[in-house]
């Protein structure tokens, strides 16, 4: 299995920062935002397991297509393969419509620095 890259810093490790927005519309423009969710997970088979949790908690609302795409993501090949990205040190995501609204689960590798004092989260360049 292939590892995310080393760290700059030995006193670091990886973990998984995870967001879920939801846009009032299919456009999805950043000032059409509804509601975002953030979190992070210390492994990969974490950070998909809430996923796929909050994926099939919505599929019983989506219209039939998407309740289709939803089920087979949460349920088949979509959750194993985002895991994979991760090990990988690769970012994942996944997106439904809902009724004129648009959700997006995005999922990030980042190093956590240990100070003596202190864990710091550091930002994460684009």
């Amino acid at each position: 299995m292939h590892q995310p890259a080393a760290s700059p810093c030995p006193e670091t490790e990886i973990h998984y920062w995870c967001e879920r927005v939801t846009y009032r519309s299919l456009g999805a423009a950043g000032s059409d935002i509804e509601k975002v969710e953030r979190h992070s997970a210390s492994t990969p088979a974490e950070a998909i397991r809430q996923i796929r949790s909050s994926v099939r908690t919505l599929a019983s609302t989506l219209p039939p297509n998407e309740h289709r795409r939803a089920l087979s993501w949460a349920e088949g090949g979509g959750c194993v393969g985002a895991v994979a990205a991760l090990h990988r040190g690769e970012p994942c995501g996944f997106s439904l419509s809902n009724r004129g609204s648009w959700v997006e689960w995005t999922v990030h590798p980042y190093h956590v620095f240990h100070t003596q004092e202190a864990r710091q989260l550091p930002l994460v360049a684009h």
